[in-house]
């Protein structure tokens, strides 16, 4: 009999966090897993939850990337290689659909009992591990500008459309100053104005499926973009040209692979972290190779069956 805790956000997705646990316990009822099933209510409850390890086999994490980021962190502080299994349900699920990650509960039922897994890599921003991107500027700007019950009803394009045009009434452009960045890694050493940055472990940021065209979350790298400073009159191109990933192109973007990087500058800039705001520059980030392990489709990349 395996054990599984299941660590679930029940407000995440307008409550389909709740629905999609409860149908898929009644899937996992059928083979008697022992279910200690916990939901969070206030920030850390899912660190808190994923750190006390109890012998369970495995953990369910079933709610937006802040839940799966707080669930991760739990497991890399709890020092034990607990698999993973994520459960999308969330607004923007960039990490779930970059990995191909089934979304009902007849499918995610399907994976966990075929129990196909993969090592992957994890980031970490200055103390804090990251499974998908940390970023700042622009990007995230939008993230807290759009009220919350907008994220769970506009579709993705629709939710940075919104953003934008808040920002637009707000003076945003004409009012922020671009971001003094110190670069220093490896591969770079510079001094850019920019308005956006992001290290990336998987291809998907804010819902742009190719946001990092070039990322694997096993390759040992991070993969930095960084958008310099442009015109407003720009921005439509490039946000064009962000849905097939010929972003990376442009002569105002910067893009490398790292295993650390740190970056600083003399404003006040926050770090988001799996959409959530942590501490502010200046950070060092990099790269935790093969630390967390995922439960995945069969067929997944590096998958090895238990």
């Amino acid at each position: 009999m395996k054990r599984v805790k299941i660590i679930t956000n029940p407000n995440s997705g307008r409550e389909a966090a709740l629905s999609k646990i409860l149908q898929l316990i009644k899937l996992m009822s059928k083979d008697q897993y022992k279910i200690e099933l916990l939901f969070t209510h206030k920030e850390g409850d899912g660190i808190k939850f994923a750190k006390e390890y109890s012998g369970e086999d495995f953990i369910i994490c079933s709610g937006g990337d802040g839940t799966v980021n707080e669930v991760v962190n739990g497991i890399y502080q709890s020092g034990v290689d607990t698999p993973l299994a994520i459960l999308q349900s969330g607004t923007v699920n960039d990490f779930a659909n970059s990995q191909n990650l089934p979304s009902t509960p007849a499918r995610f039922y399907k994976m966990i009992k075929n129990f196909n897994t993969k090592k992957i890599d994890l980031g970490m921003a200055g103390d804090r591990v990251f499974i998908n991107v940390a970023a700042g500027g622009f990007l995230t700007e939008i993230a807290y500008t759009v009220p919350a019950e907008k994220k769970q009803t506009l579709g993705n394009m629709a939710y940075y459309i919104e953003g934008a045009k808040e920002l637009i009434e707000k003076n945003f452009f004409k009012e922020q100053d671009p971001i003094d960045l110190k670069i220093s890694c490896d591969e770079l050493e510079s001094q850019e104005q920019s308005l956006i940055f992001l290290i990336a472990n998987s291809t998907s940021v804010g819902g742009f499926k190719k946001m990092a065209p070039f990322a694997d979350v096993s390759d040992g790298f991070l993969d930095v973009v960084i958008f310099k400073q442009m015109k407003f009159y720009d921005i439509p191109e490039l946000i064009a040209n962000l849905v097939n990933g010929r972003h990376v192109d442009h002569d105002k973007v910067i893009y490398l692979k790292t295993k650390e990087i740190t970056l600083g500058c003399d404003q006040n800039v926050v770090i988001d972290v799996d959409g959530e705001r942590t501490s502010e520059l200046p950070m060092t980030f990099k790269v935790l190779e093969k630390k967390l392990t995922i439960i995945v489709p069969e067929g997944g990349r590096h998958g090895i069956n238990y």
